[in-house]
């Protein structure tokens, strides 16, 4: 089968290996689709915490059921299903408190296990989830990031009466959006690209800011009459957002941080205080991949509209270099397998 191997920051091939051989509890899925992350990117570049090399990416993807190992239940030859890519170690002190998502030890599957650029991957049974065969492998490989989206909505309990603000418009902060707009909260996007905000419209979003033309704290102290943000969310990854969220955010508001970045954020403690903010990291998704499945499956068209570009798998690097060299130009960079 045909794998993608990343050696070093921006040092990819394709290799023929074996068929990987299935020890029990496992499964064996043919790929169909993977869709290209922001932080597959800076797995590439050399820039994302969380690299290790070699490695084998793609972590938001679908396929379908090739082979299932002893003692595999609930799954079979044909199903088709898409990837959560997450396996907690059990032990630490999140896992022992239900908080699994924040794993100390986490493996995750596309980034320090094999991922999904291959023909073919296998994973353990419970990082797996059926969908309907009629749902598009494209669209069906969206249900992680949403999965991500809906998290951070529940890290900032945003709710109907809400004004939020996100900040970043890229596939997570699109997929915040879409998940605020279904819980009924009024939203505004930010963005330095002004084709990420026009998909953040077709979401649904009720304002959106080119941050290079206007100065978005008079325009959200104007939105909210003076309040501010009820809910920030910074999906950029940066470390000058992070550190605006605290003065774009209502007394008494939550910020939510969703965005990875290894640079320091400078925040001023009487910022905090004065204001008692609640202020939340949200990191992958802790038991919400189910409700991600149904968002996606009812709201294929949310998912489609983010994607700004198609490869074959045999055009796998071409995309990585495109999607580094020009984020400007993309949103979603889509993998298809069956192109």
């Amino acid at each position: 089968m045909r794998v993608l191997v990343t050696h070093a920051p921006k040092k990819m091939s394709i290799e023929e290996r074996e068929i990987p051989q299935l020890g029990a509890g496992e499964v064996l899925v043919q790929t169909r689709a993977v869709g290209l992350c922001g932080s597959d990117i800076h797995l590439y570049a050399g820039t994302h915490p969380y690299r290790t090399y070699p490695a084998v990416f793609g972590h938001e993807a679908s396929g379908r059921v090739n082979r299932i190992g002893e003692g595999v239940q609930g799954f079979n030859p044909g199903d088709h299903v898409v990837l959560e890519p997450l396996i907690p170690c059990g032990t630490c002190y999140p896992c022992r408190i239900g908080r699994t998502n924040c794993c100390e030890r986490m493996r995750t599957i596309g980034v320090n296990e094999p991922g999904a650029l291959a023909d073919f991957f296998k994973v353990p049974s419970r990082c797996l989830h059926k969908v309907s065969e009629d749902l598009d492998p494209r669209i069906a490989s969206f249900c992680e990031p949403f999965s991500v989206g809906i998290q951070a909505n529940y890290r900032g309990d945003i709710q109907e009466n809400d004004n939020v603000l996100i900040i970043g418009a890229g596939p997570i902060g699109l997929a915040v959006l879409a998940a605020a707009k279904h819980r009924g909260a009024k939203v505004a996007v930010a963005d330095l690209i002004d084709q990420r905000l026009k998909i953040a419209e077709q979401l649904g979003a009720d304002l959106v800011f080119n941050v290079n033309r206007v100065d978005l704290g008079s325009e959200i102290k104007e939105w909210t009459q003076g309040d501010m943000a009820s809910v920030v969310v910074e999906a950029a990854g940066n470390p000058k957002t992070i550190e605006r969220t605290v003065q774009l955010v209502s007394f008494a508001g939550r910020v939510v941080i969703v965005g990875v970045t290894e640079e320091p954020a400078n925040v001023r403690g009487v910022d905090i205080t004065k204001r008692e903010l609640s202020i939340y990291g949200s990191r992958n998704n802790l038991g919400r991949f189910k409700e991600a499945v149904k968002y996606v499956s009812e709201h294929p068209q949310s998912a489609s509209k983010m994607i700004t570009h198609e490869y074959s798998y045999n055009e796998v690097i071409d995309a990585f270099k495109m999607a580094e060299a020009h984020p400007e130009q993309i949103c979603k960079v889509m993998i298809n397998f069956e192109k």
